[in-house]
Order: structure tokens, then C-alpha cells, then sequence
């Protein structure tokens, strides 16, 4: 056969992805043939389509080019090429490439073997069943490579296979070998490879790979099946007690199945004093309560006969007063009572006892010191934080860099007072701050959401009077859009007169019914349609306020305060200061001061500006001083009337659960969301302030402001956190609200309620510690509502995602902080929500929380029966969390 007849035929084989027929031909290749058609590997590779690659037709390439490349390395890399191995193909079916190399010498089959095999990467490779296959038909030794073991122990096996008596005592080694074997089981009966290997492998060989394994290190999933094979061949003493040291180290800090595994072996050798303090030190220094317990009750059982060894075992016992589980602790602290008398040194067992609950710790108190009759004392309640004076502002500081609430307010009055005092200093300093914090699309927005907007708005103003140009949809009629459209056949008198009536009627409905704008607002009607409105509608003033029905409340009052101050400056109206500045950083303001600035504001001849004394009237304290009555009457009515009636009472917040069953399809992880509503007050009389407090009807969208929440109603805690507490607990949403809310509600005077509890329950479980000092500040002003908070802690946890696991530690904290008492009412309430009922699963975080509350009541002298821990107490059993109830319980019941 001609060179050129031997390229056809290889070609058309090719061409036709003619797989078995390649198969059959590439082997009877001569060595003159095989380098002519090697020679034709570029073109056919260069002319191969890539719809061949996807459809996995590649392997006829591979075929041909490993069937005559020369050498075994040039060989590999043909086939490891990535135009032939793209990653979304499947795995070759490798017989056929097996069958096409089988022309070649053994030993050139065999190194190609071993080239491939240490190309692999991963068991899912798409080279690993053709090099396994070439391993086997070659007969080649395996190279050392770890990724090789793994890979032939995940792909198909073979009976009788070539490779098992090289690869198989590789597994002991070779990383990732555990992982391929995860899925192997003891039970029923032994699965394929811990068969293969008990049968196969001497019994020293497995037992000292596993160790060694295990001493390595690595997870649970990597190791799993070292341990079952360790347990299925089962040592016996004689054949673990040269590994004991091993077995030792691994106590501590192996995966606790290994742990267990190790414990198993040191349980059953014949330990020195020494050796045996060390196990079970590393079994009480462990996480898992099981293992600790195994550990403390073989100590128990060495006790029984040598119970001078307690000396020997202090430094476990102690360990395990630290340990989380309450049943650790209390085994631990058993044992120590029962070999009291043989302890010389009571000095480690006192200092660790700190680390107990207080019911455990007494018990060691009044075990190691004689005539003890105290006990932890807990700290007292930090002062009532009285905020400082509200500090003034050079013009240097707040906007545009802060938008603290305090910032912006000393801002404002800073500006204010300029204004009329220093007019030209103010321009430059706000021309200098101001000039390079302009947003381009200030003036193109229509509406402002942010304090920072409005702001920066008044600055601008008082700079370039008259710069802005207005929202959008106020700014002068452009040219009206000619009606006529492509292809229209209107007459040009007739369709003009048409789409001028047709404007007309739309622009006079929207002015004879102002109630059509809260559904369609200006701005998002068509241009010519909004510049006939604007056109017929008599001069009014711009107005850049979001929907106000849109925002929270508080946020709606702080847009429309800042809203009437730009509105002032705009109309030179500014008055000489601002009433509702406050006179503390809490947001206080003094009635006299008050009572100042507006005999400033009459003695120049200004008006007051509404927002701004309904902000005054909110900071003054609910019972202005009756002497100051008088000369209110001639402030105005609206002011007046609150000083001689005083604040309105603070509202009744109601918090309602609904179970949220979604639109359509009930979510499987269906949650409550909480509605707070609360009754409205007696109205005031003025428009913005008894909207602020009233309930929305809906849940806000916007809430940007919510910093100043508290500052803008300092004396009514209450309402600010109803209106931060809308929306908190919500299915789908991540709650708009941060710690420094808390802390700022904290800081503020007035009733707290259900809403604050709300908000502290709810920092507890998501903030822990961090939420601590707002509820030592609460404690401290005699405005904790402990009970609700509870209660709320205590639904969380059945009716909410958020549980009460960072809550426990906190509670602890504040206790020992001085607030003891109140933690207490938290617990007992939380208690009476939280413990499983007939026929629930008891939780460790219910055991925790009984047991914390144990000790709490210790330190709080608390007595009186708490019928849900009373029905756990009498139960039949001895469950962690019966036992808990009944410590509780009688420590309730005794007589003081």
C-alpha cells in the first residue's frame, strides 16, 4: 500500500469516526507507516470541528496519535491534550485506545502507563480509566502518586485486578484515599473494600497504617473509614499496647470518632498512674459531651479503688468544670465532693469553681471552706447615664462629612443663627465646604430621600440664592410636542385642535381633583401633560418631599422639618434661631430655654416656623415646672397648651404575631412576623406631630433616618421604638435597624413598653454581650421591661429564626454586672414560654436555660413556684433537663 493510500484510508476512518476500525488497523502498523501517519496528526487536528470535541469524538484522535507518535512521552502529551480532553466531556471508555497501542513494545506501553497515571489530578479525571487500563495491560508498576490511589480506588474495579497488591497498601498514605472511602460500611456486613483489606493485608500492617493515618490528621469524612477498619479488625490488647503513646496523643484533639477509637485502646491496656491522669484529662478537655462523660466515668470506676489517686486527676476535674455541657460539670463536680477528704489542695478546685454555675460552685464553697456561707456577689447597677450639654457647632464640622443626628442638628442651628448675625462669613465658609459636595443629580432628582440632600440643598441655597431650579416636573414648559405622528392623515387645524383638548382635560381633571395625584404623582405623568398642569395651576411652592405615605413616620417628620427650613431660607424667612435645638446630647430641651428663644424669635418679628416648634414641644419633658406656665400663654397656643396640660400620654403598643403562609405556596419554613400597632393619642392640634403619633397603616419603605429617631422624641422612649420596631420580625426582610439604635433608645427618658422589649430581645439574640450595657442603662433608670423581654425571648425561639443562644451569655453577663434581679424576671419569664411542652423534644439550649437560671436565682434570693419547671421536676427520669428543673425548682420551694 502507497503512503498516499494508507493517509486515505486512516483519513476516512478518521473522518468517520470509525472507532472499532481504527481499533483493528493501528495495531499491524509498521514503524515506516506509523511515521506517515503521524506526520498527518497537525492537519487532521487543525481540520477537526469543534461541534466533534463536544460530541466526545475525539477519541478516534487520540487513537490514532497514540498508536504512532514514537515515543511514550510525545504519546502522553498527545493525549493529555486539552483540544482532545475538554472539560465537559465524559470519561473514555479506554479498550479501544488500549487496543489500538497494543502494537507497540511492552515496555513503551508500560511507560506510557506511568506517564499517564502521573498526570492525574483528581479521581474524576477523564484520563484515569485509560490509564488504569494501560497499567493493567502493561503490567507496569504503579508510579508513587498519591492522586493515582484515590483515583483507582473511586473508578470501576476489576476482579482479580493487577494493581490491588501495589495500590492497596498505598491507601494508608495517600492523601484523599479516605474521602474516595468515605462510603464504606461495617453494617450489615463489611462493604467491598474494608473486606478487600481485612482479607488481603497482614493485621500488623492494617493496624499500624491506621494509626499512622490517624496521627496525620484530617476530618471526620477523611478518616471515617480508617476508623471502621480499625474497628473491624478489632486489636486486642497485646497488639495496642506498643501503640499506647500513640493512642494518647490522639485523646485531645483527634475527630472524635477517632477519639473514641483511641479511648477504646487505652480503656483496655494496663495504664500507669501517670498515663491514666493524662487520658482522662484529654477526655474532659474535649467538646463532645459524650466524650467527656466516658472519661469521668472511667475515673469514677478507678476511684472506687484508689481513691488517694483524686490528687493525681485535678487538673481533668477542673477541665471540666469549664465544659459546656451542665452534665460534664455536674459529674465533675460530684466526684469532687465525694473524694473531698482525700485533696490536700483545695486551691485549683476554689479558683476553677468560678467558672460553675453559682448552685455548683456553692456547693464546692461550702465543701472546701469552712463556715463559708457566701457566694458571688454580684456587681451593682452602673449610674443612670445623664447626657452632657448639646454641643454648638463652628460651621466646620457636620454636613456634608457627618450626618450624625447631632451633627446635623448643631448644623442647622449653627447655620440659623449665622444667617442673621454673620450673613457674608456664612457664605464663605459654606461656599468653601459646600462648593466641591454638590451631587450632579441633586437638582435632577424629584425627590430628596436623604438629611445629607436636604442639607446640602440649604447650603447651596444660602450661597446662590435662586440656583435651584426646581424638581423636574416644576421647571418652565418646554416646547409642546407637535401631535402630529408618521403616517398620520389628521388635518393639521383639526389634529391640533384635538390633542390641545385632549392636554386640556387632562390638565383640568388633575387640578379639579388634587385626590388623582396620589395616584399618578407629577413626575411620573407624561411631560406635555405635567407642563399643562403646572401652566394653569396658580405659583406654588417646590416641593422635593418623597411620599411621605411611603416613609416611616419619624423619617416623614424630618424630611418636612428640613423641608420648611430650606422653604424659609428660600423666601428670606429664616427666623433668628431655631427653637427645637436641643440642650442635652439625649435630645432634651429645657422649657426655659424654649421659653427664650421664642421671646427672641417675637422680638424680631419672625414666626415661628410650625415643624419647628412641634420638634420643640417633643423634647420638652412631659411635666414642664407650672411656674413657666404663665409666661407661655404668650407664646402661642399650640405651646402654650403644652405647658399647662403637659406631654400626651405615651401609646399603648400592641404586639400582634401572624403566621406569614406567603402568596401562593406555603413556605416549608413558615415564621411569624410581628405587627405593631398602638392607638392614637389625643390629637395636639398640629398636623405633623399627631401623624408621629399615630400608628401607619402600612409598613414603611423608607426609613433612613431612623439615628434620630430617639433624639427627635427623647422623653417618649416608647414611640421611638414602636416606630423602630415595625418590621423587625419579618419573614423575608433583613431588619433596617442597628446596635447603636438600642443604645440610643437606652440613653433616652420616658415609659418603655412591648416595642422596646422587642428590640432588646432581639439584639440579644442576634448581638449578645453587645447589647448588654443598653440593658444595664435601662436597668439603671428603672425602664427594663424584663418580663416582656422574656416572654419575647422565649417566642423567638418557637415562632421566629432567631434563638436564644448569644442571649444566655449576655443575660449572665449583665447579672453579674448588678443586674441580677432584673435578669432574673427575664428568665423566669423566658422560661415560662420556652420549655418544651407534652410531647416536644427537649433541647440543650432548654437545660442551659434552666440551669443559668439557677444560678440567677441564687444570687437574686428568688423564691416561688414556676408551675412549668414544677411539671419537669416531676417527672420520671433522669434527663439532663429533668434533673436541671428540679435543682430549680427546690432551690424555689425551700424555706428561706
Amino acid at each position: 500500500m502507497t503512503s498516499d493510500d494508507l493517509r486515505t484510508e486512516i483519513r476516512n476512518l478518521v473522518l468517520n469516526h470509525d472507532a472499532e476500525g481504527l481499533a483493528l488497523r493501528l495495531p499491524k502498523l509498521t514503524d515506516a507507516e506509523r511515521a506517515t501517519v503521524a506526520a498527518e496528526l497537525p492537519g487532521l487536528l487543525l481540520g477537526w470541528d469543534a461541534f466533534d470535541q463536544v460530541t466526545g469524538s475525539s477519541e478516534v484522535l487520540m487513537m490514532v496519535g497514540a498508536a504512532t507518535i514514537p515515543g511514550p512521552a510525545g504519546a502522553a502529551t498527545w493525549l493529555m491534550k486539552r483540544d482532545l480532553n475538554p472539560r465537559w466531556s465524559g470519561a473514555l471508555s479506554p479498550h479501544r485506545l488500549v487496543q489500538a497501542v497494543s502494537g507497540r513494545p511492552p515496555a513503551w506501553r508500560a511507560d506510557l502507563a506511568v506517564r499517564l497515571a502521573r498526570r492525574i489530578r483528581r479521581p474524576d479525571d477523564r484520563i484515569v480509566p485509560l490509564a488504569l487500563e494501560l497499567l493493567r495491560d502493561g503490567e507496569a508498576i504503579p508510579p508513587d502518586h498519591e492522586p493515582l490511589v484515590a483515583a483507582w480506588l473511586s473508578a470501576v474495579g476489576v476482579a482479580k485486578d493487577p494493581l490491588t497488591p501495589h495500590l492497596l497498601p498505598r491507601i494508608f498514605e495517600a492523601a484523599g484515599a479516605g474521602r474516595a472511602l468515605v462510603d464504606e460500611t461495617l453494617i450489615p456486613k463489611p462493604s467491598h473494600w474494608l473486606a478487600l483489606v481485612a482479607r488481603t493485608l497482614p493485621r500488623e500492617q492494617i493496624i499500624t497504617g491506621c494509626v499512622r493515618r490517624f496521627l496525620l490528621g484530617g476530618d471526620a469524612q477523611d478518616l471515617r473509614y480508617f476508623v471502621r477498619l480499625h474497628t473491624l479488625v478489632a486489636p486486642t490488647p497485646a497488639e495496642s499496647a506498643g501503640r499506647l503513646r500513640d493512642y494518647l496523643r490522639l485523646l485531645p484533639v483527634a475527630p472524635g470518632p477517632v477519639a473514641e477509637v483511641a479511648w477504646r485502646q487505652v480503656c483496655q491496656a494496663r495504664l500507669d498512674p501517670a498515663d491514666a491522669a493524662e487520658a482522662v484529662e484529654a477526655m474532659t478537655f474535649r467538646p463532645e459531651a459524650k466524650l467527656a462523660v466516658k472519661g469521668l466515668t472511667w475515673l469514677d470506676r478507678d476511684l472506687r479503688h484508689h481513691p488517694e489517686r483524686v490528687t493525681e486527676h485535678v487538673t481533668a476535674l477542673t477541665n471540666a468544670y469549664a465544659h459546656a455541657s451542665h452534665e460534664v460539670r455536674d459529674r465533675a463536680v460530684t466526684l469532687t465532693l465525694k473524694h473531698a477528704g482525700h485533696l490536700t489542695d483545695a486551691a485549683p478546685i476554689l479558683e476553677a469553681a468560678e467558672l460553675l454555675p453559682p448552685a455548683s460552685a456553692r456547693q464546692l464553697f461550702e465543701c472546701f471552706i469552712a463556715g463559708w456561707t457566701g457566694g458571688f456577689t454580684p456587681g451593682r447597677l452602673p449610674e443612670a447615664t445623664v447626657a452632657g450639654p448639646f454641643p454648638a457647632s463652628d460651621l466646620e464640622s457636620g454636613p456634608p462629612e457627618e450626618i450624625g443626628w447631632i451633627d446635623v442638628e448643631a448644623w442647622l442651628a449653627a447655620v440659623t443663627r449665622e444667617a442673621h448675625a454673620n450673613p457674608g462669613v456664612l457664605r464663605e465658609t459654606l461656599a468653601r465646604r459646600f462648593g466641591e459636595h454638590l451631587r450632579p443629580v441633586l437638582y435632577d432628582a424629584p425627590a430628596w430621600h436623604s438629611p445629607r440632600d436636604w442639607c446640602t440643598a440649604l447650603a447651596r441655597e444660602l450661597v446662590n440664592p435662586g440656583e435651584d431650579p426646581g424638581p423636574p416636573g416644576s421647571r418652565p414648559p418646554r416646547q409642546r410636542p407637535s401631535y402630529r405622528t408618521k403616517g398620520s392623515e389628521l388635518s393639521g387645524t383639526l389634529g391640533q385642535a384635538l390633542y390641545d383638548g385632549m392636554v386640556n382635560v387632562a390638565a383640568t381633571a388633575f387640578q379639579l381633583f388634587p385626590a388623582l395625584r396620589t395616584i399618578v404623582p407629577l413626575h411620573e405623568m407624561p411631560d406635555f401633560v405635567q407642563e399643562e398642569i403646572l401652566r394653569q395651576a396658580p405659583p406654588a411652592p417646590w416641593n422635593r418631599l418623597p411620599r411621605l405615605r411611603e416613609c416611616a413616620r419619624p423619617h416623614a417628620f424630618l424630611l418636612s422639618r428640613l423641608d420648611e427650613l430650606l422653604r424659609a431660607a428660600k423666601a428670606g424667612a429664616l427666623p433668628p434661631v431655631l427653637l427645637a435645638t436641643p440642650t442635652r446630647a439625649d435630645g432634651h430641651l429645657d422649657p426655659e430655654t424654649l421659653l427664650d428663644r421664642l421671646a427672641v424669635c417675637a422680638d424680631s418679628g419672625y414666626e415661628p416656623l410650625p415643624l419647628d416648634v412641634a420638634q420643640a414641644l417633643l423634647r420638652l419633658p412631659p411635666d414642664p415646672a407650672p411656674d413657666l406656665a404663665e409666661r407661655a400663654r404668650n407664646s402661642g397656643s399650640a405651646v402654650a397648651r403644652w405647658f399647662e396640660r403637659g406631654a400626651p400620654p405615651p401609646p399603648e403598643v400592641e404586639l400582634t404575631w401572624t403566621l406569614d403562609l406567603g402568596s401562593r405556596v406555603v413556605p416549608f419554613d413558615e415564621r411569624d412576623i410581628v405587627n405593631v400597632s398602638w392607638q392614637s393619642v389625643e390629637p395636639t392640634g398640629l398636623p405633623h406631630l399627631d401623624a408621629l403619633l399615630t400608628a401607619p397603616e402600612m409598613r414603611p419603605f423608607r426609613r433612613g433616618s431612623r439615628h434620630f429617631w430617639p433624639g427627635m422624641t427623647p422623653h417618649h422612649r416608647e414611640l421611638a421604638a414602636a416606630h423602630l420596631a415595625i418590621g423587625l420580625i419579618d419573614r423575608f426582610d433583613r431588619p433596617d435597624i442597628a446596635i447603636d439604635d438600642l443604645r440610643n433608645l437606652a440613653l433616652a427618658e420616658g415609659a418603655s413598653g412591648p416595642a422596646t422589649a422587642l428590640i432588646l430581645a432581639y439584639f440579644l439574640t442576634v448581638e449578645g454581650d453587645e447589647a448588654v450595657p443598653p440593658l444595664l442603662q435601662l436597668a439603671a433608670k428603672g425602664a427594663l421591661p424584663a418580663a416582656e423581654t422574656g416572654r419575647l425571648l422565649g417566642r423567638f425561639g418557637r415562632r421566629t429564626r432567631y434563638e436564644a443562644n448569644l442571649a444566655l451569655p449576655a443575660l449572665e453577663l449583665a447579672a453579674k454586672q448588678g443586674a441580677h434581679a432584673e435578669v432574673w424576671t427575664i428568665l423566669r419569664h423566658f422560661l415560662t414560654v420556652l420549655l418544651p411542652e407534652e410531647g416536644e423534644r427537649a433541647q440543650r439550649l432548654h437545660t442551659d436555660a434552666v440551669v443559668l437560671a439557677t444560678g440567677i436565682a441564687t444570687w437574686a434570693g428568688a423564691r416561688g413556684e414556676i408551675p412549668e419547671v414544677a411539671a419537669h421536676a416531676k417527672k420520671r427520669g433522669s434527663t439532663s433537663l429533668t434533673r436541671a428543673c428540679r435543682s430549680l425548682h427546690q432551690l424555689l420551694t425551700r424555706e428561706a
